[in-house]
């Protein structure tokens, strides 16, 4: 009566109530009232339409499922991926021991065979004990379907209403489920929803995690104990703490006796037993080919933007059980793999044997600084709020440790610092394999450990040196320049250009090349005299309808390969190679299904037409033929075996930074890229350094296991196509005349296919290390 004659007294004050008499009084309180109900109801009907978000509306409930992560395959039926956050493994109603259910609804909801979704009368009891007794051992009033609903749709937060907001929307969406599903439905969904701790999602994976066995060959103390987890899945963790979890399973076991469930007699014999776990440490679906499934990751990521379900809500890969099918071939993968390992084994021991105990980064030391600086360890200390000199001293302390060697995981005792040294060293590597034809990656190989360098490197950009040229030729043989035309192999000083006197590799001047011949031996005055010729920006063009979608800078230095670029752009460009002329997008989803089989729409394979002309792609896959055949990529052939038509081109960066090489059969496009993951790290001198050495056989390894396997000799065996005699007839002439460089028309003496740096006008810095 004191509160309410406050309120009264406040009011008359504020709001000029003095007149008002007791009928006033009356009228005003009923309308205060109604207001106050009118909006009750208004905010009942927004929270079960789903005005806040979380209630699912009648049609998702009809579409409600078990959450089941969805699947990445690959077009051999191998399982590559698992979308899933949780240890979860769903299982059905029927797996579900009768006294396990009989546990849990003794524990959690005695009633709930008797409500639809909410217990009111547990409700106002709850209300009645925790709020007007202040009684905290009442219980939390929550049926199972409730419980269901607060696992599989996390709460949000509305400031000083998240309770009340929340707990309605559980009742509201209890209410809906069990309008449609029936109570054993429920059961089976809560179950498989439910978190027990230590990793361990729904019933299954919990019975596997505390006791090893399947749900289905719990014993009733077993059962016991996992539902008495549900209170508190920590504290009664039995494992962690045995004697607070057999206490908790007696007092459930007590319950399914007041309940009815289990004899006075069966419950005093099962009390008795000891609790005895058998832990099993559980794993999760590791998964294959993982820097591929992650960029399916991020092209399904876009997929859901435009996709909904029948609900009209978007789709959730670690919900929603989708069967993602994808053009990788598993067994080709596994190739692509091994080529990549067994080459960059040997490659880091030549590194490191020539390196020694020298810092590869010592004339650039801001490569170490910034390493450290972008180190989770460094960034934590950093965060943490210690010094720069504690900072120091934490890195220098030894620690254990798990690092990568190409031999396996080593457990190591080193410093922090030493470990980030440990890690620049390492030479890095990526590949892809894709159908010209289709557009199908079929391999795709990201880097050398995914576990420890999440870098993708297929996606990566970074300058692609002679692997460039073939644009330049392409584009000077479109504009009508014959393949036998000779051009002077002369140092020519452009001052249209500042004065650039772009040199070749080898330093050798003298004689002239053909067009066929420069290309073949990689030569850079040639190549700058026919980009003049053509022009820049019909090169630019034609590199970008082939498919290179980074925007390429106006400057000549493009045309020896400055620009830095992707392995997947130089692939797709170089599969207008391998179709005459018609560049093909690449394409990763091949078929997306539901968990009821239903087809879902994937994203259309992009439209694409000639770039050149049928005659122009002949004499191209001549020339890069013959790069292979005669010029600077035959070790592909004698080293591996491989005498079928290949064409393709290697590259060698700046300071052997980077080493490339891009081919192609008929039927398959391959790239591979090496270097480290930072430029200023490299082999100190071109003979290791050189693409040749480093890239191309990581592409000879994979297309000699692709050719040793009957059932991927598809892929080499069918030569290119037969060249018209008027176009054979283009080639009836020496690759080089009086050049000083006793060489033959063979591979006798190869040059060295690098970018000569000295004095080139470069679009972006490749090693400068941002601050």
């Amino acid at each position: 009566m004191k509160v309410l004659n406050n309120i009264k007294q406040y009011l008359i004050r504020n709001f000029n109530f003095e007149n008002y008499t007791k009928k006033n009084w009356i009228r005003f309180s009923i309308k205060g009232f109604l207001a106050l109900f009118g909006l009750f109801v208004i905010f009942m009907i927004t929270v079960y339409f789903g005005m806040f978000g979380r209630v699912p509306t009648n049609k998702e409930v009809k579409l409600f499922r078990n959450m089941e992560a969805s699947e990445v395959y690959s077009s051999d039926n191998v399982l590559l991926y698992r979308f899933d956050r949780e240890n979860r493994l769903n299982i059905t109603f029927d797996s579900i021991p009768k006294h396990v259910v009989e546990a849990l609804i003794s524990s959690e909801d005695s009633r709930f065979y008797e409500h639809s979704g909410v217990d009111l009368k547990s409700l106002m009891r709850v209300i009645v004990k925790t709020v007007i007794l202040r009684d905290k051992s009442s219980g939390g009033g929550s049926t199972i379907s409730q419980q269901l609903v607060k696992n599989y749709f996390p709460r949000n937060s509305y400031w000083v209403l998240s309770t009340p907001i929340n707990k309605f929307e559980e009742m509201v969406a209890a209410y809906k489920l069990e309008s449609h599903f029936t109570k054993e439905q429920i059961v089976e969904f809560y179950f498989n929803t439910v978190p027990f701790g230590d990793s361990a999602f729904g019933i299954e994976s919990a019975s596997q995690r505390f006791f090893s066995t399947s749900t289905s060959k719990l014993t009733i103390e077993q059962g016991a104990v996992l539902v008495g987890m549900l209170k508190a899945t920590y504290t009664y963790n039995p494992i962690k703490f045995p004697e607070a979890s057999k206490n908790r399973r007696d007092i459930v076991l007590n319950l399914m006796s007041q309940e009815k469930y289990i004899s006075e007699k069966i419950k005093d014999s099962v009390t008795a037993i000891p609790l005895l776990t058998k832990q099993k440490r559980l794993s999760r679906h590791q998964g294959k080919a993982k820097y591929f499934t992650e960029y399916v990751r991020l092209i399904m990521n876009d997929w859901l933007e435009n996709n909904r379900k029948p609900s009209g809500k978007k789709y959730d890969l670690y919900k929603d059980g989708l069967k993602i099918y994808t053009s990788l071939n598993y067994a080709m993968q596994q190739y692509a793999e091994k080529a990549v390992a067994k080459r960059l084994k040997i490659l880091q021991y030549e590194f490191d044997r020539q390196w020694g105990n020298e810092d590869p980064w010592s004339d650039v030391p801001v490569v170490l600084t910034n390493a450290i600086k972008n180190s989770n360890r460094y960034k934590t200390l950093k965060k943490a709020g210690l010094s720069q000199a504690m900072i120091q001293d934490s890195l220098n302390k030894p620690v254990e440790m798990k690092i990568f060697s190409h031999d396996g995981d080593r457990n190591v005792n080193m410093s922090p610092l030493d470990s980030i040294k440990n890690s620049l060293r390492f030479l890095h590597a990526s590949f892809i394999a894709m159908e010209p034809k289709t557009g199908h990656i079929k391999a795709y190989v990201g880097g050398i450990d995914e576990n420890y360098f999440q870098y993708d490197h297929v996606t990566t950009k970074r300058q692609v040196g002679s692997s460039f040229k073939p644009f330049v030729y392409a584009a000077a043989i479109e504009s009508g320049i014959s393949p036998c035309e000779m051009y002077p192999n002369i140092l020519i000083k452009y001052p249209q250009y500042e004065d650039w006197e772009p040199k070749n590799s080898d330093y050798i001047y003298g004689g002239e090349f053909s067009v066929w011949g420069a290309l073949a031996a990689s030569v850079n005055t040639v190549t700058v005299q026919l980009m003049e010729k053509v022009g820049l920006l019909k090169i630019i063009n034609l590199a970008k309808n082939m498919g290179i979608e980074t925007e390429l800078p106006e400057v000549p230095s493009l045309s020896l390969g400055t620009a830095e670029l992707s392995l997947l752009e130089m692939a797709r460009a170089y599969t207008t190679f391998a179709n005459y002329g018609k560049p093909m997008h690449e394409v990763v989803l091949i078929k997306i299904v539901d968990r009821d089989d239903v087809s879902l729409n994937i994203p259309p394979v992009k439209e694409t037409k000639n770039v050149y002309t049928e005659k122009t792609g002949e004499i191209m896959v001549e020339m890069l033929k013959r790069v292979v055949f005669q010029g600077i990529a035959a070790p592909i052939r004698y080293d591996f075996q491989l005498f079928g038509d290949i064409g393709g081109k290697t590259g060698t960066s700046q300071s052997q930074a980077d080493g490339w090489f891009v081919g192609f059969t008929s039927n398959l496009v391959v790239g591979a890229w090496v270097g480290a993951e930072n430029p200023a790290v490299h082999f100190k001198t071109m003979e290791l350094g050189q693409a040749s050495h480093t890239a191309l056989p990581i592409n000879g390894e994979f297309l000699r296991m692709l050719n040793n396997d009957v059932s991927f000799q598809y892929y080499l065996k069918q030569d290119f196509k037969k060249s018209s005699k008027n176009v054979l007839k283009l080639f009836d002439c020496l690759s080089r005349k009086n050049v000083p460089r006793p060489v033959k028309d063979t591979i006798v003496d190869v040059a060295i296919d690098s970018l000569n740096m000295e004095n080139l006008i470069i679009p972006t810095d490749s090693i400068a290390i941002p601050q």
